[in-house]
């Protein structure tokens, strides 16, 4: 597997899915119905002397049309290209509250939601744990388009267990189809997470700033200890996002197995966030299934703690096919 995304592991395509793919409807010129067959009149008499007919002055004055056009469209092409955005920005605060204060009306609606890749039993795998707790262990990229799905699911399951401190958002890849342009948290660059019952680590390997230099085509960013190198790459399978809830399950790339398009493609955080309160948009359906997922997930390293969480009837029931 790929560490460019777990889309070269689904589908071949974006990382997850494939870089930069994009299509459109060209429109050729529209061709005219001509008229009027040949002039009417013609000259009888030759040209005499330098009298000749100014073809050549023609020509000068196409060319010159020509490159003038030519020089319009090279600075309309080159002002409007787009580049990726790499700003890291405080989190607004009512985005924030739109995914970690979900009503449980709505989880309960979403239930499993488009979650179709789910967290997966561990057998026979050592115990993850730091600072005397379980510990969640999630390894992502800024850039990766299912990190970025899978960084709003978590967000809301770890905060119904703790609290995040300066939430930080971004945008992840702007040229992967998988799911291009996504607005999304990061993990890094100062966020902390605070809870009685669960450690969490998260590390972003790699940045959203382009680096044709690497392997994935962004710069280098936080790196692995031995241990984190040893998961990622026998469970993970050096597969993004890779989440190891406490040696008890681990995940392989986001629940739904499509960020987008059109998905959470080209929306700002504030918009994301109003489709949370529609349970049954396609938006909510792979962030709150996601959610849900993760929280039952967390509930079997905490051996169902706190109860007013894990006794949730949906999350026993997410919680009882892991």
């Amino acid at each position: 597997m790929s560490k460019k995304s777990t889309a070269e592991r689904r589908q071949t395509a974006s990382r997850p899915a494939s870089a930069g793919g994009t299509s459109g409807n060209g429109r050729g010129p529209r061709q005219g119905g001509g008229g009027g067959g040949a002039a009417r009149y013609s000259s009888r008499r030759s040209p005499r002397g330098g009298q000749k007919r100014p073809w050549g002055i023609f020509a000068s004055i196409g060319g010159v049309v020509a490159v003038f056009v030519a020089v319009i469209l090279f600075f309309d092409l080159t002002s409007g290209a787009a580049v990726q955005d790499t700003q890291v920005l405080a989190a607004p605060a009512s985005v924030v509250a739109a995914i970690t204060h979900v009503p449980q009306s709505t989880l309960d609606t979403v239930g499993g939601g488009a979650a179709n890749y789910p967290p997966q039993a561990l057998t026979n795998a050592t115990k993850l744990t730091s600072n005397g707790k379980p510990e969640v262990l999630y390894i992502g990229a800024e850039y990766c388009p299912y990190c970025a799905l899978e960084r709003w699911s978590l967000v809301g399951a770890l905060s119904r267990f703790g609290t995040f401190s300066n939430l930080k958002i971004i945008k992840s890849s702007l040229t992967d189809s998988a799911g291009p342009n996504i607005a999304t948290f990061t993990f890094a660059h100062g966020v902390s997470y605070t809870s009685r019952y669960i450690t969490f680590v998260p590390r972003e390997i790699y940045s959203n700033v382009p680096d044709t230099s690497t392997s994935t085509g962004y710069a280098n960013f936080q790196t692995l200890n031995s241990q984190q190198q040893q998961l990622f790459s026998t469970l993970g399978q050096n597969g993004f996002p890779f989440v190891d809830f406490g040696g008890i399950a681990a995940q392989v790339g986001t629940e739904s197995s499509s960020p987008g398009p059109p998905g959470l493609s080209n929306y700002s955080w504030q918009q994301v966030a109003g489709f949370l309160s529609h349970a049954h948009s396609s938006q909510a359906q792979m962030i709150l299934g996601g959610v849900n997922y993760d929280t039952a997930a967390i509930c079997k390293m905490t051996g169902n703690k706190p109860g007013k969480v894990c006794g949730q009837t949906v999350i026993q029931q997410l919680e009882g096919g892991l």
